[in-house]
């Protein structure tokens, strides 16, 4: 209790915190994204070796940590293990890139139909503004912000939809697809034809055209298949 100028008593108003104090991430947390940001971005290769000893000499913790990040990573599709090898980069047959790719144009032309009904103005603005940057980042030659960026392009569709569910399915492949466009994208001319199908889609959606701009993506997410085959050959693995 305090007292006021004219010497009558207050009671002291209830303090409330305006910012939540945010809890500090675990070892395992921080082991996760480590790991996952060097798996995304092509630091570790398709179906490297991830030994938790050498993990955890890099990143200066324990094996536990390391174990414990990597069996997250495995139900997020990231890492794969083997009996009596361990823990490896994921992999993808050609089948697994088929359904992939299957499964992304259902979700992200479900998305767009969402977003162009529920806020078209906003969607557009977004995607003109991911574009410039898009076009900055490729002028550049700034890859892996031009991947980032691409990946934004895309998870757009899923902001402005008002649909949790289509944004939650996406969310569980779009750590694979961002690692698959990485490894995919590294010629200058594959990104070149990416960055003008990402032109044309928002060129068709300004102009309200929703199916040949859909039909661009489709044209664009297919071309996965071909591209993976290539990158299988080139790197001489097998599907």
């Amino acid at each position: 209790m305090w007292y006021g100028a004219e010497g009558t008593p207050k009671k002291a108003s209830n303090m409330t915190l305006t910012t939540p104090i945010k809890r500090p991430e675990s070892l395992s947390e921080i082991a996760e994204a480590h790991i996952r940001n060097s798996i995304v971005r092509g630091v570790f290769k398709l179906g490297e070796s991830l030994p938790e000893a050498k993990l955890s000499a890099e990143m200066g913790i324990s094996k536990t940590p390391v174990r414990e990040a990597l069996a997250a990573l495995k139900l997020q599709g990231l890492v794969q293990f083997f009996p009596q090898r361990g823990a490896f980069v994921f992999t993808l047959t050609k089948e697994d890139v088929l359904q992939l790719c299957h499964y992304r144009m259902i979700l992200e032309g479900a998305a767009i139909d969402a977003a162009m009904k529920e806020s078209p103005t906003a969607l557009i603005s977004k995607l003109d503004d991911l574009l410039l940057q898009m076009s900055q980042a490729h002028e550049n030659s700034a890859f892996d912000l031009y991947l980032e960026l691409d990946a934004a392009f895309h998870e757009a569709f899923f902001e402005f939809g008002a649909n949790a569910y289509l944004k939650e399915g996406y969310q569980k492949v779009s750590d694979i697809v961002r690692t698959m466009r990485t490894h995919l994208s590294k010629q200058p001319e594959r990104t070149s034809k990416s960055f003008q199908e990402h032109d044309d889609i928002l060129t068709l959606l300004r102009e309200g055209k929703l199916q040949p701009a859909k039909d661009v993506l489709n044209t664009q997410i297919t071309r996965g298949i071909r591209s993976y085959s290539d990158f299988v050959h080139t790197e001489g693995r097998d599907l």
